[in-house]
This record gives structure tokens, sequence and C-alpha cells, in this order.
């Protein structure tokens, strides 16, 4: 309790501020509306009477006042605002322009934090010394803003430890996060999963809980299949359990409706990158319902290959059930019924069981949701499927085997939240003694912070659990209108985000770095209309990830050791300037995937390459890819994939699979168009990549425009002769530096697609190219050969500079098999000639070859002896389906 000279008469209970003193700036006055409306803060509040030109002791932050000396009576927990007395009055919500002195309880005692516009943390006691958990400090200065107007924090120089994440939670107005310099100001979070620093307003990020299933503290989460909204435990690298060899699922849940017709998800592990690759569940245990039952199924992955599960019996709406999927190396076993109750499990049917030492396959990333199935693009999903209606508690995933009787593999089901022990939550491992088995996340609901529902993992060597933070699934439109503004700031993270936005609404984000941490910035569900200025990552997976990005602008990102350096899902809308990005871990640096119409995404000073891939695995697949992206726009760039020597590396794949938009029936979805456009830009492909721009999908490719292409300076970009550098897998359509519009490079119709799989059975190819021979042969067109058989056509027409011409079509066969390439026939063979020698092919002219070479199938134009002639060719090739 401090006190302070006043300048008027005062009594206990009055809020107090500066009275704007020219002579004695310590001096107070009585806080009324219009002394605040002069520009001064509140400073506190009265604790005794004071006369004028007196002393008075008052309360301060962070300090409690009675009930009985602020005056309030009973009631519900609210802010605390100055009324037209200068004196303390409940208010919940605040209104717009009120002054807020702190907050009450039910009984009427008051926390005093008075509300800034500026606060400095070390002011609210925070050290910055790298030693102490400035957590609190640094909370408390962020909640000392006034919540209706514009706030900063500041950040001197300083490294500054949290424990739990930092969480931005504004509902109105603009709030500052300002840091001295990005390169002195370090935000560092220990001893926890999840990110440094959380934007998530308060209303959008709470799950809400219900009374508790099982007995003990907490309560259980609620979920329903109207509001859409779940929770999300795919943050954490403790869920990183691919190729684990045994496995335990158990949550204890209880179903207040009846599922709907096709199962509604209890738990489930999906992901998938582009459209084109089949989704995919490691794990899932689902509710049914028939004839008025609840029935459970559950799925499980292994070795790549679904197994399914059906529990035999079924259950009544609103009856608690404790539901268990366990794989323990041999059998994969499903069990549910009522806690306290001898369980028995249910397998795969007979023929349909996993084999002995089969293990978990997890596809790109952890994705693990509660009341979800996802089969949307990682790392933002959309999820198809309703939650289902009841509570779920104690949910709980490990690397052993839950405890059961080792004859006959029954247990009984618990009656209590699952122990949080380690004890009980770390066994060793039989297969490796040096190693052991832990319980990779445990939540029992008993604790809400905020945006997060928090668990708790045992995967360190560390004897306490950690804590993991997990955001809550925001299903709905956005409702907030705060703006968060983070600068000059340095986050590290190594087990989460250095910054998870749950809601960035023209949020602002400039001169941050991201260091030492799992993912860089991960901004989700609506970052409409954000913009991110000088952002430097380094980070394990992801760099920037913008879920729902309409029209969001990001200039100067660098990133460093990322597999994904950017990837925009959802409703992409992103302009881009100046980024220079990918590196030796990078898989795809430019992920762009939506299935939304009119995606976009312009880039002007793209430089995706690698100058550190030396004696690093070639993990790259491309350096961009698309997933039905409306368009693509990219200009003076750089698509370098040229320092892979073995890996065949496009630097573009485009996946055209399912953009379509839904119509009143009876009409048929519309297929919304695609296109890509290059101006200016470089493309480096490996010694080893058959082309630039490689189509994928179900759908035919799409128009890709190349205009003004530097590949080659000293020469304006042409028709490919000798090398098809613009498409192989797919047809294009080019503009040429003259503004001429032509068909360019290959064409791709595909008969026979393993989607499991994604390899090609049997298809139909084009190319096509032109060259000038004198006397030496020449050879146009190549088409890479296939395994199996081929059959090629070629149409061929040379003319010679007097104006003598001839056509060809000739036909042969060739097999490949086992690197053994054999032609049909010893000459290809003549379906027709023409020519301009009165319908004839002039004399001496031979007619062109289809032969093999360097791997190809390619046309052998061969001009007479002292005789010059310009070819033009295209070559179709079937390939043929193998018998296996």
């Amino acid at each position: 309790m401090d006190t302070a000279v006043v300048a008027v008469d005062v009594q206990a209970g009055d809020v107090l501020c500066s009275a704007l003193d020219p002579g004695d700036s310590t001096m107070l006055t009585r806080a009324t509306p219009a002394a605040l409306a002069a520009g001064t803060m509140v400073t506190g509040v009265a604790a005794t009477a004071a006369a004028a030109g007196t002393k008075v002791s008052y309360y301060r932050q962070p300090e409690v006042m009675p009930a009985r000396t602020a005056g309030l009576g009973t009631g519900q927990p609210s802010a605390v605002v100055v009324d037209a007395q200068g004196r303390c009055a409940r208010q919940l919500p605040v209104a717009e322009g009120a002054f807020v002195v702190g907050e009450c309880d039910a009984q009427g005692n008051v926390t005093v934090v008075p509300k800034h516009d500026f606060a400095n943390v070390l002011d609210f006691g925070a050290k910055g010394d790298d030693q102490s958990d400035d957590w609190d400090a640094i909370t408390r200065a962020m909640r000392s803003l006034h919540p209706l107007r514009p706030g900063v924090v500041y950040f001197p120089s300083g490294y500054y430890r949290i424990r739990r994440p930092l969480v931005v939670g504004r509902e109105q107005g603009k709030i500052e996060l300002v840091g001295e310099s990005e390169h002195t100001t370090t935000i560092r979070l220990f001893g926890a999963h999840g990110p440094a620093l959380c934007v998530s307003p308060k209303s959008l990020g709470h799950l809400p809980t219900s009374d508790a299933l099982l007995t003990g503290a907490g309560k259980a989460g609620s979920l329903s299949a109207t509001n859409r909204s779940t929770v999300n435990l795919r943050d954490s690298p403790a869920l990183d359990m691919d190729g684990a060899a045994s496995f335990s699922v158990s949550c204890t849940v209880r179903p207040e409706a009846l599922p709907g017709g096709g199962g509604e998800p209890v738990i489930s592990s999906s992901g998938r990158r582009l459209n084109s690759e089949a989704a995919t569940c490691a794990f899932g245990i689902f509710l049914g319902g028939t004839t008025g039952q609840v029935t459970v199924t559950a799925t499980a992955r292994l070795d790549g290959v679904d197994h399914v599960v059906s529990h035999p019996g079924s259950f009544p709406v609103g009856r608690t059930l404790h539901l268990s999927l366990v794989w323990d190396g041999t059998h994969l076993d499903l069990y549910a019924g009522p806690p306290g109750t001898v369980l028995t499990p249910a397998e795969p049917r007979e023929g349909q069981r996993p084999p002995a030492g089969a293990k978990l396959t997890q596809p790109v990333e952890e994705g693990v949701y509660l009341g979800v199935r996802s089969r949307q693009r990682w790392p933002e999903y959309l999820d198809f499927t309703r939650p289902f209606t009841g509570r779920i508690d104690s949910v709980r995933i490990s690397d052993f085997v839950i405890d059961r009787d080792a004859g006959t593999r029954t247990f009984t089901a618990p009656t209590a939240k699952f122990p949080s022990d380690s004890a009980a939550n770390v066994r060793p491992d039989p297969a490796h003694p040096d190693q052991r088995l832990v319980t990779r996340i445990l939540i029992n609901f008993d604790r809400d912070v905020d945006a997060f529902t928090v668990g708790s993992t045992w995967i360190r060597r560390a004897p306490d659990p950690d804590p993991v933070y997990l955001m809550y699934q925001w299903g709905g439109p956005p409702v907030a209108a705060a703006i968060t503004t983070v600068r000059r700031l340095e986050f590290q993270c190594p087990s989460g985000a250095g910054i998870h936005g749950q809601l960035s609404n023209s949020s602002v984000f400039r001169d941050i770095r991201v260091t030492a941490a799992r993912d860089g910035m991960r901004l989700r569900n609506n970052s409409y209309l954000c913009e991110v200025e000088h952002l430097f990552i380094s980070a394990t997976r992801l760099g920037l990830a913008l879920g729902g990005s309409g029209l969001a602008r990001v200039n100067r990102l660098q990133t460093v050791g990322t597999q994904y350096d950017f990837v925009a899902t959802d409703v992409v809308g992103v302009t881009a300037r100046d980024w220079y990005i990918g590196g030796h871990r990078s898989v795809v640096p430019l992920l762009l995937t939506t299935a939304a119409p009119y995606g976009t995404f312009h880039g002007i000073g793209i430089a995706i390459s690698s100058e550190a891939t030396q004696e690093h695995p070639e993990t790259w697949q491309s350096a961009v890819a698309t997933s039905d992206l409306h368009h693509l726009v990219l200009e003076s760039s750089v698509l370098e994939t040229s320092f892979l020597k073995q890996t065949d590396c496009p630097p573009v794949l485009i996946d055209n699979s399912l953009l379509l938009v839904a119509q009143e029936p009876p009409k048929p979805p519309l297929e919304i168009p695609t296109a890509s456009t290059f101006v200016n830009c470089e493309f480096r492909p490996s010694a080893s990549t058959r082309a630039n721009i490689v189509f994928a999908g179900r759908r035919g490719p799409a128009p890709v425009r190349i205009i003004g292409s530097t590949t080659n300076p000293a020469k304006p970009w042409t028709l490919p002769q000798d090398e098809n550098r613009v498409s192989h897998l797919g047809g294009c359509v080019s503009t040429t530096d003259l503004g001429q519009t032509q068909w360019h490079g290959g064409r791709d119709w595909v008969f026979a697609l393993d989607t499991a799989t994604g390899r090609v059975g049997a298809r139909e190819r084009e190319a096509q190219g032109c060259g000038v021979a004198a006397s030496n042969p020449l050879t146009l067109a190549a088409v890479p050969l296939a395994a199996g058989a081929s059959r090629y056509r070629a149409e061929v027409m040379a003319t010679d500079p007097t104006g003598r011409a001839a056509t060809w079509v000739v036909e042969q066969g060739l097999s490949a098999i086992g690197g053994t390439v054999t032609a049909w026939a010893p000459e290809s063979r003549v379906l027709d000639s023409f020519g301009s020698a009165e319908g004839s092919v002039p004399a001496g002219w031979d007619p062109p070859q289809i032969v093999s070479s360097d791997g190809s199938a390619v046309v052998k134009c061969s001009p007479p002896r002292g005789l010059t002639l310009a070819f033009t060719v295209k070559l179709r090739v079937l390939e043929g389906l193998a018998p296996s």
C-alpha cells in the first residue's frame, strides 16, 4: 500500500488518479470520468479518508481492496469501473469508454488492476534475466491495458523466460506487443508444449465443460454437433507416433443424442497434404446409431493397411462408456462398456487381422482430434463430419498397452480419472531395456487456461510430466474486432510454435524472429487482411502457415531448417514479395492448398533455392506445390531444384483434383478453372527432372503461361526441342516473348490410376518437337519409357529450302522389361506417307524411325546426304496395363 498527497478531499473507496499538477507530479485527485478524460490514468483506490493537501493511503496494483472499503455487495464476478462520482462500480460487459479499475469476486473484494494505454513489463515485475519466470508479470502488464482502447505492452532489451504461453485474449480494440529490437528482446517458452504467444479471443477459446463423468477433480468437456467446435491435439510433438510397435487410446464418453447415420467421431487422427493424396486415419474410435442404440467401431492403420474393428454390443443413449483401442503387437482389440465393469475385447474379422509385429502408420503430421474426423489438408484442416453430442472425459494415448489380464486380455474399466503420476504413465520397454514406453498425452479436463485445454506428456526424460497446451478449435464465424500488432520481438519455443493465432483479423506482425522452434508462426481460421513484414524463422517443421488467409500480405520472409517453409490452406488469398525460402531439410518450400473457389497466390521476387544441401539426404519433392488453387502468379522468381542429383524433383507440381462448386440439384458440381502464370521466372530443375511443371490428380491439365522466362537470358524463350522442359506429364498453354499463344509440352491421359499408391497403370501420352538437320540424324519429341509394353505412333513433316515437303505416319512398339528394351519390329512401320512430288515422298527422303535412346522413346529423323531438312514431329504413345 502506497501513500501520496491528494489535491482534494477524498473518502475511503474513492478511485484516484494523477492530478496533472505541474508543480508536483506525484499529487493525486479523485478519478471522476471528467478527470480521466483529461488524459490522466487510474492510480489506485483510497484506503482511508484524507483532506486536501494531506497524504492518503491507497491500494495499487496488484493489491486486493476489501469489500467493505469498495462498497460493493455480493454478486457475480465482474469488471470494476469508475462511476460518475469517482467510486468503484460493477460492470460486465464493459461499456465502451468506461475506465476500468480492476476485477471483483463474488463477495465484492476488488483486485486493483488500473487500465493504461502503455505498460512496461519491467514495471509489473518482469526481470528479463533468462532466469525468472516472467509469465505472470507480462500477463499483468497486458491485462492492465484498457480493454476497449489501443494499448502498448513494451519489452525492453532482455531474455524473458516463460513457462506458460502468453495469451492475447482481447475482444475489441488494438493491442501492440513491442520489443526494443528483435535481436535484443527475446521471449523463451520452456518446460511446456505449446506456442510462446497465442492470439485468441477468450470468447472463441474456451471449451464448454460440464459435470465430470468419472470421480475426481475437474469436469468433462462438452461436444455438440451444432457448434462444430472441438479440441485439436495436433500441435504437440508428443503425438508423433509413426512407427509405434504398440499403443493404446482410451477415453470415457457419454453420448446424449443418437449419433448420425454415418457415425460420429470420438477421437481420430487424419491428414494429407494434396487432394491427390488419399485421406488417412492412423487410429480412430467412432460412435454409430442403430435401432435407438449406440454402436462402437474403431480403425487403425498398421503397416499402411486400414483395419476395422466393430464391437458386438450396443448401448443406450445417455450411458457413460469407457472406450479403449489397443494394439499390443499381436492383437488389435476394441473395448467398450460402463465404468467398473469387466470388458472383453473385440477383434477384426478372421482374415482381416493385422500381422504380428505391424507398426502404426501415421500421415505427414501428428493431427489428433477430439470430436471430429478431418479429411482435409495439412496443416489447417476443415472437418467433414459432425462431432457427437455429449461429454468426453479422461483421454489417454500411450505407447504401452493398458493393464489387463494376460490370459484373457480382459480388464476392468476405470471408475476414476486417469492418474497423473509418473509411475502410472511411464513403463520400461520389454523389447528395448534401455528405452521406455510413455503416455503421449493425458487429458482429464482438470484445468482450462484461457484459450487452451491443458494436458500432460511424459516423452521427456525428466521425472515430472510436461504440460501440453492444446488449442480449442473455434468453428464459427468471426466475432471479435481486436487487432493485434507484434513488433520487434524474438520468440523461442522448442516444443511448439513461436506465434499461434486463432483469430488474426487485420493483425500486423513486423520485424519478428522465431528461432529454436518447432513451428514458426501459425495463423488459422481467419487471417483476413493480415500483414506480415520482415519475418525470419528458424524451425524444424513449419515456417509460416496461414489458414483461411483472405487478402493476407507477406513481405520479406526468410526461413532456415524448415520442412515446409510456407503453407496456406482453405481460402488462399496471399500476396508475397521478397522471399528467400528453402533449405536442406525442405520437403515442399511453397505449399498452397484450397478447396474453395477463387483461391489465389501472387508472389514477386520469390527465391526458392538451397545453398546448403551438400552431404544431406535429398528430401525435396518440389519447389512449389498447389492443390486446386484457382490462380498462381509468380513474377521475377527463382524456382530451383538443380542441387538434387538423383531425385526427379520438378520445380512446380500442380494438383487439380477436386476444385468443384456445388450447385442446386439436379445440376452437377461446377468445375472451377485453374491457371498458373510465370513472368520472368527462372526454372532450375535437377539433372534427373523430366519437366519443369508436372500435373497430378484426377482432372486434366490446366493452362500454364510462361512469359519472358529468364532461364537463358541470352536467348528468347522458344519451343522446347531436344529437351521437353515445359511439361512431360501435362499439357500447357504458353505465351512466348512475341505474344504468340501456342500449345507446348505434352499431353497425358490416364486410363488406370491406383489412388492408394499413385501409380499409373495405363495411359496415353503426347509430345511435340521441331528442329533442323543438315547432315547428321536428329532426335525429337522424347517420351520416357514406361515399364511394360507401349505402342508409339509419330506424325512427321519434313521441308527443304526449295519448298519440297513430305509427311509420314510411322508406328513402332517397344517393351521395357527389367531394364531391357526390345523393339517389336526391326524397322518402324510406315502407315501412311504423302509428299510434294506428285503426291509421293521426294526421292531419297527416308522415313523417320522410332527408337529408344537414354531411357526415352524418340523420333529419329535422317536428312538425305547434302540436303538440309526441317522436321516437325508429334509423337503419341499408348502404355499398356501390366498383367500384375
